[in-house]
């Protein structure tokens, strides 16, 4: 195998796709995690506890669902390591306390919208950061999944950053992105985060949801309504000198509630499907029903399609034997 950013050799264990520090609020903490991957097309859902998770009674070793091996080779693994300790330390674990405020600038729009700019932290490292991420996360997906989320060239495109700005020359690297207009935002006021996930679907932008951070990739000359809309903000690297975070909740929930549509929308109606092979009702029959017993769980509950499928699945499974 070859590292998928220098092509060197993939001899680097354990290492992390989404780093641990951005999505511990939605799968625990390092070694201790609770993750659930959704499988919406195959209605498949497969559960990961970590080793010190007391909840890990198996002797089953399974895999991480965000750790991978042989996919860097040790020295691009330890460069992005050393940016990713940064990120978590400079902003992570700063950025909503109240005591480290003198480290951030914020602006409010004229619609009320908050956007943060960090002081003390280089931005070309937030770039690297965020960009790097998106293309591991996708890089991973296309290997296991044959979905890469992203056209082909613009992958490359950031390989191509990625690598120059590790081995050559920061400044020429960001060359590489200047088509690229990234929108990042995060729920200041709420750290249970969104999903870990994206989908093919999402074009122009290309949507993009790592638990903590939510992004938004645009790719070439942004439309008249996309300017509009998201004009106060856009990142470009070859044109602001600063990094532009939205912070405000109402911003990061209308995006995090295209994912939750999403994801419902396929996993219900591929569940409905199966249950129509399962028990020979109708499309209409089955559907009726998955709603009045979804109604049963907790509307806020993340799972509560899925356990309304396992419960249903579980009923015709039995009546069948």
């Amino acid at each position: 195998m070859k590292c998928i950013i220098c092509s060197n050799d993939a001899n680097a264990t354990g290492s992390h796709i989404v780093p641990a520090s951005l999505i511990q609020s939605c799968v625990g903490k390092h070694y201790k995690e609770e993750s659930y991957s959704i499988d919406a097309k195959n209605v498949g859902v497969d559960v990961y506890f970590g080793r010190d998770n007391l909840k890990n009674t198996s002797t089953e070793i399974k895999e991480n669902h965000y750790k991978e091996d042989f996919i860097l080779c040790q020295d691009c693994e330890d460069n992005l390591a050393k940016i990713e300790g940064a990120f978590s330390t400079n902003f992570l674990q700063k950025f909503r306390d109240e005591k480290y405020k003198q480290n951030f600038s914020v602006k409010t729009n004229q619609y009320g919208v908050e956007i943060l700019t960090p002081l003390n932290f280089d931005h070309k490292k937030i770039y690297f950061y965020l960009y790097s991420i998106i293309y591991r996360f996708c890089m991973d997906s296309g290997k296991k999944d044959e979905e890469f989320f992203m056209e082909e060239v613009d992958l490359e495109n950031i390989r191509l950053y990625l690598h120059r700005y590790l081995y050559e020359d920061k400044l020429a690297a960001e060359e590489y992105l200047k088509d690229f207009n990234l929108v990042i935002t995060f729920d200041k006021a709420n750290t249970n985060g969104s999903f870990i996930s994206s989908a093919n679907q999402f074009k122009n932008p290309y949507l993009f949801y790592f638990c903590e951070p939510i992004l938004l990739l645009f790719k070439g000359e942004l439309s008249a309504e996309a300017k509009n809309i998201f004009g106060d903000y856009i990142n470009n690297i070859s044109i602001n000198q600063e990094i532009k975070i939205v912070t405000n909740s109402e911003f990061y929930d209308s995006y995090r509630s295209i994912m939750t549509a999403y994801l419902a929308e396929t996993f219900i109606s591929n569940a409905i499907i199966n249950l129509c092979e399962l028990n020979s009702k109708s499309y209409e029959e089955n559907l009726a029903e998955f709603n009045i017993e979804m109604k049963k769980f907790d509307k806020n509950d993340n799972k509560q399609a899925i356990k309304t499928y396992e419960l249903l699945y579980e009923k015709y499974n039995e009546s069948k034997s």
